[in-house]
């Protein structure tokens, strides 16, 4: 089984749980699903620095911890679902009672953690945002960032999670690329962007576009830290090397404390052309796996 597979699955295993327990409606409440199957769910105690939650295989009760230190409903969301993932998913049990009965989770932005992690992640993703009920508050929202920014909230969900899930599930063009100063930490974009032209793809490392909103908008560190927003429009090859150039939104905000910057491009104007490109789509996954960040 292929990793990427292996990440699909655990999407699709978090939306399984969702739909199963009867969520038909933002928000879902991970720490209600963990009670019902007899996890207690407790706030993680003060000298636990730097974990974001853990999952205790106790007696008579398995045992969910998470912080509480960012006072955010979506860091402490998501770390609870990351939580049920290990607890849920196939052979995710078995390696940490091999290890001792207890995981711990750390938060923070990175790529390339391990297997388990990143499935735990994209179960998470899958159970608090349902691809049934993304496509539903994409489909009456605004596009692009406002409208991501309105579905993580009504899902209760981190900024980065939701852009993530959105490109994943979105019907219209919608590309999210998240970046460290000039350069690329990864970039993920819908079905329907692909299909804007050919090579639609950025690897981990690329430039971000020179004289770009993004570009312009990393060169002051404040804007990030403090979370500032800025808004412009660029055109397809600014981005990527590919034989069309329609005109796109380019809106930027920055990620607070990880020093990182989300880029949406999207364009109501723009209507997708019905082909695929799976080699696109390889290519694009041996080079990066994102991972959805706790900070917003």
């Amino acid at each position: 089984m292929t990793a990427k597979f292996r990440l699909r699955m655990a999407t699709q295993t978090g939306e399984k749980y969702a739909r199963d327990e009867g969520y038909r409606s933002f928000p879902v409440r991970p720490m209600d699903i963990a009670r019902k199957h007899g996890i207690l769910v407790e706030k993680k105690p003060p000298d636990m620095k730097g974990i974001s939650g853990a999952l205790i295989f106790a007696e008579p009760n398995p045992i969910i911890i998470y912080s509480t230190e960012h006072s955010n409903e979506g860091f402490e969301n998501f770390s609870v679902a990351h939580e049920l993932g290990h607890y849920f998913l196939p052979g995710h049990p078995e390696e940490i009672l091999k290890g001792g009965g207890a995981h711990m989770s750390r938060a923070g932005f990175s790529e390339g953690d391990s297997s388990i992690e990143l499935e735990a992640d994209h179960f998470a993703s899958g159970l608090l945002m349902p691809d049934y009920l993304v496509r539903e508050a994409l489909g009456s929202g605004q596009v692009g960032l406002e409208g991501i920014r309105s579905m993580a909230g009504v899902a209760g969900a981190s900024l980065t999670a939701a852009a993530i899930r959105a490109a994943e599930c979105a019907e219209f063009p919608l590309c999210i690329i998240v970046s460290e100063g000039q350069s690329v930490r990864y970039a993920f974009p819908s079905p329907s962007f692909k299909n804007l032209g050919r090579n639609i793809f950025l690897r981990k490392g690329s430039a971000v576009a020179d004289g770009s909103a993004t570009a312009v908008f990393n060169g002051d560190l404040g804007n990030i830290a403090g979370g500032g927003h800025s808004v412009g429009e660029c055109r397809l090859r600014d981005w990527f090397d590919t034989d069309r150039n329609p005109l796109l939104d380019e809106e930027v905000i920055g990620l607070g404390k990880y020093g990182l910057t989300l880029t949406v491009l999207s364009s109501e104007e723009l209507v997708a052309d019905p082909e695929d490109d799976d080699d696109d789509e390889e290519a694009l996954a041996k080079s990066w796996t994102p991972r959805f960040a706790y900070d917003r």
